[in-house]
């Protein structure tokens, strides 16, 4: 009504703040010599109206009379600026404003009202919207998305520590301790045996001796108590030959340096230059037996009887899952479903959702040193705001552009805008987009 034309306009948050900014053409407006008009931008927030300095355009007597006896009173009043108008000359105002941003605070929105008499009382009609944006910070966060597993390729292993009689190689399955060695072996093998769900593609199978008498009659003992566990599992469960890969350590010196190390035995250090040392192993043997005595028998009762023992490996294969079938199993057997089954059930629900959180806990659960899972763990609890918990999982999750973009919005949440600004400048420079839109939030560009 009054003749002022806004050409340009933006309200935007930057940071701990609200911008408003203007560009006003007063060259179409006509004002009495003895008369004002005032702009007045209002800002509206989530049904809250804050008014906004003002700006009075005066006639030439109204403006003479401001300079002569007014300008004081208007300088303490809730005015942007004051300005002459040139009737019939090109006049602009560049209005520039902020507020303090109230955390929680969703839309805001721009307008601007006429008070055409300079009254206080603005014209009906007089008011014109002319921008509104989103205040509140929702960054962008980027999930990583597993690689497809054609075969979910798995191993189960264990150690035996069979008890045999001196110099045979048959298993007595009641001698000794061999009923519970027996019992742990079943119990490993048949999780997978028993599951319709599983494929055994391999079991591997490697027997150790103890490095006392001969080296020869060792790696005879190694090789037939290996085989002899073998021939066990076959009998049992019916494993195909091919199935096999079987090997065996006549002396299990390596282990029996890993126990010199960790012990406090006396003359530890020469002992181990005994084991490092390039003598064959029957001198070898008879040396540390010579040598130290004490020693010596300290570690055939300790340390040799759990030399003597067989490595086994089971190498299985799990079937793939649909996603309705991966929701099922990811609340009984979580362990059965790779990342991007898991992912797939997790793109069911809605982002930041209790139900979609879930799933990402689980799968850090079952791979708790995965990268991916710890970042997209991150991610899911940043969804919900929870920085904190998040920076938890943020230090295992590698240093991918996507992981570099989750601790800038972890940085973002903390109010710590420089360091969020540099995890995304990071994470924009390697091409991720979603730290690029983030960076151009921080910065106040989004609605530019």
């Amino acid at each position: 009504q009054s003749g002022a034309v806004v050409t340009e306009s933006r309200i935007y948050r930057m940071r701990d703040s609200i911008r408003i900014e203007m560009l006003i053409d007063l060259t179409a407006m006509k004002v009495e010599s003895n008369r004002s008009v005032m702009l007045i931008p209002r800002v509206k927030t989530d049904g809250k109206t804050v008014e906004l300095p003002a700006i009075e355009i005066m006639g030439r007597r109204q403006h003479l009379y401001y300079e002569r006896n007014s300008r004081k009173g208007y300088a303490a009043a809730s005015y942007c600026c004051v300005k002459r108008k040139k009737n019939g000359t090109p006049q602009t105002v560049d209005y520039r404003m902020a507020l303090p941003y109230e955390p929680g605070t969703e839309r805001g929105q721009l307008t601007l009202a006429e008070d055409l008499c300079g009254c206080g009382v603005t014209s009906p009609g007089g008011l014109t919207p002319l921008d509104e944006a989103l205040l509140a910070y929702t960054p962008a966060l980027a999930y990583l998305t597993p690689q497809v597993e054609m075969e979910k390729h798995r191993t189960l292993s264990g150690e035996a520590y069979l008890d045999f009689v001196v110099n045979r190689t048959e298993i007595d399955p009641q001698y000794r301790r061999n009923p519970d060695e027996l019992a742990h072996i079943h119990a490993t093998i048949d999780t997978v045996f028993n599951d319709k769900d599983y494929r055994i593609a391999g079991l591997t199978v490697k027997g150790y001796a103890s490095p006392e008498g001969r080296y020869d009659r060792n790696a005879s003992l190694a090789e037939g108590r290996t085989l002899a566990l073998k021939k066990y599992l076959v009998g049992r469960y019916g494993f195909a030959d091919s199935l096999f890969t079987v090997s065996f350590e006549p002396e299990n010196w390596e282990g029996l340096r890993r126990y010199v190390t960790a012990s406090n035995l006396a003359d530890k250090e020469g002992i181990l230059n005994l084991i490092d040392g390039d003598l064959e192993p029957d001198r070898k043997e008879q040396a540390l037996r010579t040598r130290y005595p004490q020693v010596y028998h300290t570690l055939l009762v300790d340390c040799y009887p759990g030399l003597r023992r067989t490595d086994y490996r089971i190498d299985y294969v799990i079937r793939g899952f649909c996603v309705d079938e991966a929701k099922r199993i990811l609340r009984t057997d979580p362990w059965k479903l790779s990342l991007k089954e898991m992912l797939a059930v997790a793109q069911t629900y809605a982002p930041g959702s209790p139900e979609f959180v879930e799933v990402f806990a689980t799968a850090v659960r079952v791979y708790p040193e995965d990268e991916l899972a710890n970042l997209n763990m991150a991610n899911a609890l940043l969804s919900e705001g929870d920085a904190g918990s998040a920076r938890l999982y943020l230090e295992k999750a590698g240093d991918s552009p996507e992981a570099e973009n989750a601790r800038g919005v972890a940085a973002l949440l903390a109010v710590q805008y420089d360091k969020a600004e540099q995890h995304f400048r990071r994470a924009a420079d390697d091409g991720l987009d979603e730290a690029r839109q983030n960076l151009r939030m921080v910065l106040g560009e989004l609605n530019r």
